[in-house]
């Protein structure tokens, strides 16, 4: 008997041993699928994150634009009052308030907010909307 009809003698008497190579095609397949889940997993993750990143910035943006709009709202009804009631001096008083109020609302929705560039921030944004809550106290103090 020669070597070759030996080696179909032992595959017949073994089985066929092409199970091993399906066997490390399932292994290969089981990494896939465990790193495809991992990523899955990872990517829901950052986007959960992501999401309530967004929402705690929309809130705080929300309460921060009130506290602005309100205050230069409250300028502006006074200097609408001072018209109403054609009181030439109060209106004087309070044009120029009004008008830095609302420089100021815009240099920082400018700088803090229109501005891509982080480095060329100062600060943190809480930081700057503390400065301009000064800023509106300082001109909001001045008229009375």
């Amino acid at each position: 008997m020669d070597k070759s009809a030996a080696a179909e003698e032992d595959d017949e008497f073994f089985g066929d041993q092409s199970c091993d190579d399906e066997f490390g095609a399932a292994e290969a397949e089981f990494r896939d699928v465990k790193t495809l889940s991992y990523l899955d997993g990872f990517d829901e993750t950052k986007e959960e994150k992501l999401q309530e990143g967004f929402a705690e910035g929309y809130s705080q943006a929300f309460n921060d634009a009130f506290v602005a709009g309100s205050r230069l709202g409250s300028l502006a009804a006074k200097t609408a009052l001072c018209e109403l009631n054609k009181d030439t001096k109060c209106v004087t008083a309070n044009q120029p308030r009004l008008h830095n109020a609302a420089s100021a609302i815009h240099q920082f929705l400018r700088d803090e907010i229109m501005i891509g560039d982080e480095k060329a921030r100062e600060g943190t944004y809480e930081g700057a909307f503390d400065n301009l809550k000064n800023k509106l106290d300082s001109i909001e103090s001045d008229s009375k």
